[in-house]
């Protein structure tokens, strides 16, 4: 016994084994691999130089700012790169990054061949070892190693020579049929695959779109649900560059940069991801324009046995294929459908191919991935559409806005009226089906009704909990100012104290919505049942003064009519709808003698987009609970013309920790990017990545800014009025009068476009107004076509067009567009050459401390409570000077992104007017201008006096004579 219990030789052996968790082998030190036989290294290539670049003139920048990226990748950093707008970042970034994916398959290939000729040599090499079984083991245990290597390369390898044969396959169809025969190769490749006969499409029963969404695919001859979406190999590990930017229209910029790089772009593969509101091409689902109701509509079809007409697996297979290697967008491609098919019958039509689902399926070929911010960010988007991050390198692209853009993406709102909305389709919904319903199911559909009541009931302000809490809060900085905002800032706990949910569990009621598709079948039966309303010509219930009564506010002689019609079972089920959902009252809710919006009885249908809206706001507030995360608040607005509930986040920087962990690298890329410290808090260091890991590049602009720029920075008018655009002094009417004038005034002495920012688009409606009341409008468009930038994105390419006609024009008059910092145009748009000779930027666009969170024109920043915030920045950099240095730091940020508008390549010129007294009186603010900007400022005088004004006029028309003639 003795022996074992003292055999300390054998317990010093058992601890220098060392155990290969790869192999499962115990190794003594004499079989650990040694040094003797080294692996080889991955060697990346390195680049100075970049063909296919497709200008004749590569800028200095550009070649610093391409060679920076390239490294970078290679040593797989992360990086912040502020590039100034204008300087062709965009397309140095697709030069660069592609080289780097290039030259990153060419070192695989090399390394991959290293790998094969290492292990034929070991496997051939004698063993000169006297402990044979131990060379062995080593030999074993480093075999798997290699093999291992070996096989996630040749994955790769084999990715890429697929989508090689792919680009192949699609030249081959571009060589011989012309661009605008798209539907002609289609049909060619299609027809004889797939039979075009489908039964007519059924009304679906459903509605509501998330992006890429998980769905149940079915193909036209119904035999595998998933077929359609398959990848044909599911061992792809293709290397991707993920390039991401906020908008479509910015994406569609970067497809055409991308078309340009001839020598590059036939060798790489291309996806352009999109929602099914961009992408579908059934009428009858697309039509519908609300994102929510499209996606429901669609999963509808995918589930019905008639399926949906252009959800062929082949043709789908077909376009997917011409979609990753023929250059061609997807949102491009499902335009060219819908234009076909609104002149073509549907029947004839040889067309009926998906390209939502096309792209779905072409995703894990595709080398280069252009995408929205959301379908990246949101971790269920991204897995459902078959996103992989791993080993990618991810490309945000004005990246100024990134968290502002997060905070919008993770937000959410309900309004007054959805509410009312959804109570009132839970109860008809509860009332038409309360026999065949569980015990289980009436119960949460009567608490969901009870979840919609009690937030009506906190937005009327007829809960006791919330006047207490209100009461309560307005001592520290959580309610400060709610009382002239309207806003109350609530902590999720306390916001369902106030509404009185606190006693019931969120979570089980989204989880039963969700289930079994349970919200699809109460929308579906709102749109059964107003389809039977209107139908039978109900009329509308009015009250004494005229008021209609909305929704089941019937009135008696209404009720007896209804109970008189056939008592057959399908109306008699129809009539107990409608009567019974008379008790409850959706009257008109007034506050001060203003009606509040509400919905109108014979818009049922619409209500399933208010009960998406209701679940929406739910889902954000169990999500944030269940992640224990304290950075979630409820702003509740109560105002006379609005009434609603805003779920919004303080840290949008977390929700980019789990890309920024599994990708291969992530660049952030803006014109104004500085100070650089507020991203690397924000998004490196929370997700693990140290200082070191963070390279960051700058650089100047490509123009000469002192003979190709001219800044001026006026605090008063010609007659003397001061530019004082603070939100207490803006709306007076003489500065707005005194505005226009101005902007008349330079209007004479700028050729070409002038384009005019402002502060947001509610005052920009304002001034609109008053210079239409005035007769300045008038004036303004006798000297120059104007138009003004629409609120919404559909409308802002016709206007584009029209106003780039105008400028165009032979009259030579020019145009004049009004535009809201931040708006499209600001960020999206580029204004080259003659489309905007002059910029003037109306006043600053501060954030308002005052308001529960603060609004950028379309943008939200979020920071629920701004008085918070810089609490926060006070404590963190000291002192309330630094808090307020931030404010004006994201103040100058829009305003730079506005300036950067006008100049888009080396021989461009324009002239800025800075129009507030602030730019002159706080010394503060013309640091923040980019270096190159500010050797643009010539008048630093705080007046305009009559004599300036002539100086004024000579110094433009030298500079506009200067340029044209020998532009720099």
């Amino acid at each position: 016994m003795d022996d074992f219990e003292n055999d300390s030789e054998g317990d010093q052996l058992i601890t220098n084994l060392e155990f290969d968790e790869e192999t499962g082998l115990l190794l003594s030190p004499q079989t650990q691999p040694t040094t003797s036989c080294q692996v080889p290294s991955f060697e990346s290539l390195t680049r100075t130089e970049f063909p296919g670049f497709p200008y004749t003139t590569l800028y200095p920048q550009q070649n610093d700012l391409m060679r920076f990226l390239h490294a970078s990748l290679n040593s797989s950093k992360c990086s912040i790169i502020e590039s100034p707008t204008g300087t062709g970042k965009s397309i140095s970034l697709l030069t660069g990054s592609l080289h780097w994916l290039l030259d990153h398959n060419r070192a695989i290939n090399a390394h991959l061949a290293k790998l094969r000729d290492f292990l034929q040599k070991e496997s051939s090499r004698p063993v000169k070892e006297s402990d044979w079984v131990a060379a062995q083991i080593r030999r074993r245990t480093l075999r798997i190693r290699v093999v291992k290597e070996i096989e996630s390369l040749e994955a790769t390898q084999k990715a890429s020579l697929e989508a090689s044969e792919l680009i192949k396959r699609a030249e081959g169809v571009r060589s011989t049929l012309k661009s605008s025969d798209f539907t002609q190769f289609l049909d060619a490749v299609i027809h004889d695959n797939c039979s075009s006969s489908f039964e007519a499409l059924d009304e679906w029963q459903g509605l509501g779109d998330n992006l890429f969404l998980p769905v149940v695919d079915t193909d036209c001859s119904q035999t595998n649900a998933d077929s359609v979406v398959a990848p044909k190999n599911t061992a792809y590990s293709i290397v991707q560059v993920v390039y991401c930017s906020r908008t479509h229209s910015q994406l569609a910029q970067v497809v055409e940069e991308f078309k340009k790089l001839k020598g590059l772009s036939d060798q790489v593969t291309m996806v352009t991801l999109a929602s099914r509101q961009h992408l579908c091409v059934n009428k009858a689902v697309y039509g519908l324009q609300n994102q929510t109701l499209i996606k429901e509509a669609c999963l509808d079809l995918a589930v019905k046995g008639s399926g949906c007409k252009f959800r062929c697996r082949n043709e789908v297979g077909a376009l997917s294929d011409y979609l990753v290697g023929g250059r061609i967008s997807a949102i491009e491609a499902a335009s060219r459908i819908r234009g076909s098919l609104d002149q073509v019958n549907i029947e004839e039509l040889p067309v009926s191919a998906c390209p939502y689902y096309a792209n779905k399926r072409g995703l894990p070929l595709a080398q280069l991935v252009l995408a929205p911010y959301q379908s990246v960010v949101v971790p269920s988007l991204r897995e459902a559409m078959g996103l992989c991050l791993r080993n990618s390198v991810l490309i945000f692209d004005e990246a100024h806005n990134l968290l502002e853009a997060l905070a919008a993406a993770f937000s959410s709102t309900v309004s007054h009226a959805d509410l009312l909305a959804t109570e009132h389709l839970i109860f008809g919904f509860l009332s038409h089906y309360q026999s065949r319903l569980s015990a289980f199911s009436a119960l949460r559909l009567r608490q969901i009704m009870l979840v919609a009541r009690s937030l009506v009931n906190l937005l009327e302000g007829k809960t006791t909990r919330s006047s207490g809490l209100r009461g309560h809060c307005e001592q520290g900085l959580e309610a400060e100012n709610c009382k002239s905002t309207g806003e109350m800032v609530y902590k999720l706990g306390d916001f369902l104290f106030a509404a009185g949910l606190d006693h019931i569990n969120l979570s089980y009621l989204v989880h039963y919505l969700r289930s079994d598709r349970c919200v699809n079948k109460i929308v579906g039966f709102g749109k059964w049942l107003a389809g039977k309303k209107y139908n039978r010509g109900e009329k509308v219930e009015t009250d004494f003064n005229g008021t209609k009564l909305v929704g089941t506010r019937l009135s008696l002689s209404t009720c007896l009519r209804q109970m008189k019609r056939p008592p057959n079972r399908s109306d008699c089920s129809e009539i107990r709808a409608i009567f019974s959902s008379s008790n409850v009252t959706r009257s008109v809710a007034t506050t001060s003698g203003s009606p509040v919006a509400s919905k109108s009885s014979k818009d049922l249908q619409s209500e399933g987009a208010s009960l998406f809206a209701v679940l929406g706001l739910l889902e954000a507030i169990v999500n944030s609970d269940c992640a224990g995360n304290d950075d979630g608040r409820l702003i509740v607005t109560i105002r006379e013309t609005e009434r609603c509930i805003r779920f919004v986040i303080l840290n949008p920087g977390r929700y980019l920790h789990d890309a920024v962990k599994e990708a291969r690298s992530v660049i952030l890329v803006g014109g104004t990017m500085k100070p650089f410290d507020e991203f690397i808090d924000q998004v490196f260091l929370p997700a693990g990545k140290v200082a070191t890991d963070v390279t960051l590049f700058s650089c100047d602009h490509v123009i000469d800014a002192k003979h190709q720029l001219a800044i001026y920075t006026p605090s008063v008018s010609f007659n003397n009025v001061v530019w004082d655009f603070t939100f207490k002094n803006r709306h007076d009417p003489r500065l707005i009068d005194e505005c226009g004038e101005f902007v008349i005034e330079i209007c004479t002495m700028i050729p070409g476009g002038v384009a005019v920012f402002f502060q947001s688009f509610d005052y920009l409606s304002v001034v609109w107004n008053r210079w239409k009341e005035t007769g300045l409008l008038g004036r303004l468009q006798s000297t120059k076509a104007l138009f003004k930038e629409p609120r919404a994105a559909v409308a802002l390419v016709k206007v584009m067009q029209a106003y780039t006609t105008a400028v165009t024009a032979p009259n030579k008059q020019g145009a004049c567009i009004a535009c809201v910092i931040g708006g499209k145009l600001s960020e999206g748009i580029n204004f080259n050459d003659d489309l905007a000779r002059g910029v003037i930027i109306v006043g600053l666009p501060y954030p308002n401390i005052y308001s529960a969170f603060v609004r950028f024109p379309s943008v939200h920043l979020l920071a629920a409570n701004m008085r918070e915030k810089l609490s926060f920045l006070e404590r963190r950099f000291g002192g309330h000077e630094s808090g307020r240095r931030f404010c004006e730091a994201v103040c100058m940020r829009a305003v730079n992104q506005a300036i950067g508008r006008a100049i888009r390549h080396a021989r461009d010129y324009a002239v800025v007017f800075l129009m507030d007294r602030r730019f002159v009186t706080n010394r503060r603010l013309r640091p923040l201008l980019p270096s190159w900007a500010q050797d643009a400022l010539l008048l630093d005088s705080p007046t305009f006096s009559p004599l300036q004004h002539d100086l004024l006029r000579s110094q433009l028309h030298e500079f506009f004579c200067r340029n044209s003639t020998n532009p720099q």
